[in-house]
Parts: C-alpha cells; sequence; structure tokens
C-alpha cells in the first residue's frame, strides 16, 4: 500500500511538473528595448543581433515575445519620461544601449524590474560597485577593458602620431567632468601631453560638432581622442568625416566600421561578439535568472585597426611597427 501510494505521489508531482513546464512554454514575456538614437536604429546591426540570439534562446518576436521599443533620441530632457513610461509598462526585462545617464534614471524608476545594459566602465560611472557580483537589479556586459583604456587609446595615438604635443578628446560632458575625462588627464599628464576638453551636451547635432572641430583648430589640436559614448556614436560618421576635414589623426572605439568609414585609428573590444554575450544575458532573465547571479563580462577580447587610406588622406605615415601590431589593416 505504502508503494502504491509513493507511486501515486510521484505520478502527481510528475504531472504538475509537466502541466507547469508547458505552461511556462506558452507564456509571452514582454522585453523593453532603448535606443539612445532615433526608433529608426532598431534597424541596427546591434539590435538585429538581439533578436536574432533571443530567436534562437526560443524567444520570438509576434509569437512569443512582445518587445516595446522606446528611443531617447539623445534628449537628455526626455530620458525621465522615457524611463517612466518603460517600467510603467511593466515589462519582464528592460534592455539599454550604451547610455550611463540614463541607465541611471531607469534604475531610478525601478528596483525590481532586470536591467541587462551595455556600459562602459559601470563601477567608475556609479552603475554597481562590483561587477563580478552586481549588487542591483542590473547586470549586462561592460564594453571598455577597463578606466585604463583611457591611457592605452593615447598611447596608440602617439605610437602613430610621435610629435603630437596637443590632442583634443571629445566626449559627453558628463563623462569628461568624471571618471573618463580624469582618466585622460592624468594620461596625458605621464606622457607630457596637453589634453584639451571637448566637452559636447547630449543634445549635440552636426551644427554642434561644427563648432567643436572650429574649436579644436583654434586651439591647436594636433590629433584627436573621441570616446564611444553618446552623443558621440550617433553622430561617428560625422566625427570621422571631419576629422579628416580638419587633418586630424584620431583614435575611436568604431572599429566595426573601420572598413567602409573614415576610421583612421580604432581599438576596441569585438563588438559582435560582445553583443551576443549581451543577448545571451538577456535571454538568462528572460528565463528567470536574477541579475545578482549574471556578472557583468568585461571584455578581454580587443580589436586594434588601422584603415591605411585615411592615412593617405590626412597625409599621415603610419610606423610600420604599429601596423605590423594591428589585427586588422585596410590599405
Amino acid at each position: 500500500m505504502r508503494r502504491r501510494d509513493l507511486l501515486a505521489g510521484l505520478l502527481a508531482t510528475t504531472t504538475t511538473a509537466t502541466a507547469l513546464w508547458a505552461a511556462e512554454r506558452k507564456k509571452v514575456y514582454r522585453l523593453a528595448v532603448c535606443s539612445q538614437s532615433g526608433m529608426d536604429s532598431f534597424g541596427g546591426t546591434f539590435w538585429i543581433l538581439l533578436f536574432n540570439r533571443l530567436a534562437q534562446m526560443g524567444f520570438t518576436e509576434g509569437k512569443n515575445l512582445i518587445v516595446d521599443r522606446y528611443a531617447t533620441e539623445g534628449r537628455p530632457e526626455r530620458y525621465e519620461e522615457v524611463a517612466r513610461k518603460i517600467v510603467q509598462a511593466k515589462p519582464d526585462v528592460i534592455a539599454v544601449g550604451f547610455d550611463h545617464q540614463f541607465i541611471l534614471q531607469v534604475a531610478k524608476e525601478t528596483t525590481a524590474i532586470p536591467i541587462v545594459a551595455t556600459f562602459g566602465d559601470p563601477v567608475a560611472a556609479g552603475i554597481v560597485k562590483n561587477m563580478a557580483r552586481p549588487e542591483r537589479n542590473i547586470t549586462g556586459v561592460s564594453l571598455d577593458a577597463g578606466i585604463e583604456m583611457q591611457g592605452k587609446h593615447l598611447e596608440i595615438l602617439r605610437q602613430a602620431v610621435p610629435s603630437a604635443s596637443r590632442v583634443a578628446y571629445l566626449s559627453n560632458r558628463a563623462e569628461w567632468e568624471g571618471a573618463w575625462g580624469q582618466a585622460v588627464r592624468e594620461a596625458g599628464q605621464r606622457s607630457g601631453v596637453s589634453i584639451i576638453g571637448i566637452p559636447m551636451e547630449r543634445s549635440a547635432r552636426e551644427p554642434e560638432y561644427q563648432q567643436a572641430f572650429e574649436a579644436m583648430a583654434q586651439q591647436s589640436a594636433e590629433a584627436l581622442m573621441a570616446n564611444g559614448l553618446p552623443p558621440n556614436f550617433g553622430h561617428r560618421e560625422l566625427i570621422l568625416g571631419l576629422a579628416v576635414k580638419y587633418r586630424l589623426p584620431s583614435i575611436t572605439w568604431w572599429t566595426d566600421i573601420a572598413d567602409s568609414g573614415q576610421v583612421l585609428l580604432a581599438y576596441a573590444p569585438d563588438y559582435p561578439y560582445y553583443f551576443l554575450r549581451w543577448a545571451d544575458e538577456v535571454g538568462q532573465t528572460l528565463n528567470g535568472v536574477p541579475p545578482a547571479e549574471i556578472p557583468i563580462q568585461q571584455p578581454t577580447k580587443l580589436i586594434l585597426a588601422i584603415n591605411l587610406k585615411t592615412a593617405k588622406a590626412i597625409g599621415l605615415d603610419v610606423p610600420s611597427t604599429l601596423i605590423l601590431r594591428a589585427d586588422k589593416v585596410i590599405e
């Protein structure tokens, strides 16, 4: 009798577990995504990587996944409004692009909904205290190999242009006045280079960038560092074109457009690889894994790209020793 009761209990447990699993399979998940550019940016490579990867993991938009799309259009005055709308829609997970100030704004609105983001340095930005064990409802992937990357960029740029003693640093104002700007200034002091800060408002458009390059010329800048954070990312083709126009040797974060754009030097993580890791983490949180159990990944796979066509256009002879170190050379 006891054996029969045990078998009945096991059968009931198995049936219940199967029913719960089937219900879980039928669940419709809700994902909020936000671009720091316009709505048309969702057709871009990195968002496509996210949605394709989620489909491979069993989350398909139109079947078992609802995707709510938002865009801040690079306007800080909209951050609070957009963050509130996202949270009020009660998504299962929020996936946010590369904007520290907006990530912090979303985190103010919710401490419960998982936020999976791409960052620069989330510790330096004050988003988390520990990347290995995120203590908040936030995880994701850092696209910056650490604050010391600022010094590494300056080092590579000086190897390409040893004579440069005045280097402009193009950045949004918050990062220039924060840890990133401090790291660049300290790297400049160690190298004996004057760093010319060119802070941009997040709402900057083409006219403001034109003025920024005129300011570089007026201050006798001999080379340029441009970080990859907004608003620079949304205007990267413009920045690269202006650098060529003003014949400024430059280093940027945009290895992904080294072939097609007017990149001179780019040093950054292998973006497609790490955006896939980001997509994996979005899938994990949709499956119920708490953000605190997902360490924030920091890239170790970095790419140095050199475009010799751009070098020729600005009259720069890149040293062969630097070319030999490059992972990608465009001739």
